[in-house]
């Protein structure tokens, strides 16, 4: 696929000291805290509302980050910047109509292209149930991070079950082989999710993904910048 954001994903590894002040209660009930809720019940407030959230995605055996503010539940548009361990970074800016990128060639100018079939959305909601589903095994527990309680569920899914909830990174795993990823995922009481951590084999060794969402708020405008300028 022409979208470069799925190669991210793919090629990316731990992250760099993003994830900050987890202090989890491991596999214990939800009604150990009196914060606590449990994510089958998140899961069910999961809004359908447009919103914007940003999401950071760091690490890689290259060394390559991601970051974004991007627009869900909607017809999808963003911002997202992608650095390479070399300094060197490609920045992108979709709007309804078209996708603009810069920093892939050296007059630094915006270039208008078309937008294509697979968004470059990052959302995970959909892998929330697939998770449930697996019981109480998936279940492990309470936890707070920056402040926050959140659930942890962590499962084994197959390739296939994650073809309709990200489409383009399915496709990205699928033409390497990969049959299948580890998934840990932290959610919200509603049902938001807030940390991922995806692990994948590539070529023989184990990849762990992370991502960090935050700054949730109403839906954005991302205007196309003046591609007669760097």
């Amino acid at each position: 696929m022409r979208r470069r954001f799925p190669t991210v994903v793919v090629t990316s590894a731990a992250t760099l000291a993003v994830l900050t002040g987890c202090s989890g209660t491991g596999g214990s009930s939800p009604a150990a805290a009196p914060d606590a809720f449990d994510p089958a019940q998140a899961a069910a407030k999961a809004g359908k509302d447009p919103y914007a959230v940003s999401v950071t995605v760091t690490g890689g055996p290259g060394g390559t980050s991601l970051t974004a503010r991007q627009n869900l539940n909607t017809v999808y548009t963003g911002h997202r910047e992608q650095k390479a361990p070399d300094g060197s970074t490609l920045e992108f800016v979709d709007t309804a109509d078209a996708e603009y990128v810069r920093g892939h060639d050296a007059t630094g100018k915006w270039l208008r292209t078309p937008r294509s079939a697979g968004p470059a959305q990052i959302d995970f909601t959909g892998f929330t149930p697939l998770l449930l589903a697996q019981g109480s095994a998936a279940r492990k527990g309470m936890e707070h991070r920056d402040g926050v309680p959140v659930y942890h569920l962590s499962g084994h899914l197959d390739l296939e079950q994650g073809a309709g909830v990200l489409p383009a990174l399915y496709q990205t795993l699928k033409s390497k082989g990969v049959p299948g990823f580890d998934l840990d995922q932290w959610i919200d009481a509603q049902g938001r999710t807030r940390y991922v951590e995806q692990g994948v084999v590539l070529d023989g060794a184990r990849t762990v993904v992370k991502y960090v969402f935050s700054d949730f708020g109403p839906a954005e405008t991302f205007a196309a910048p003046d591609t007669n300028v760097a």
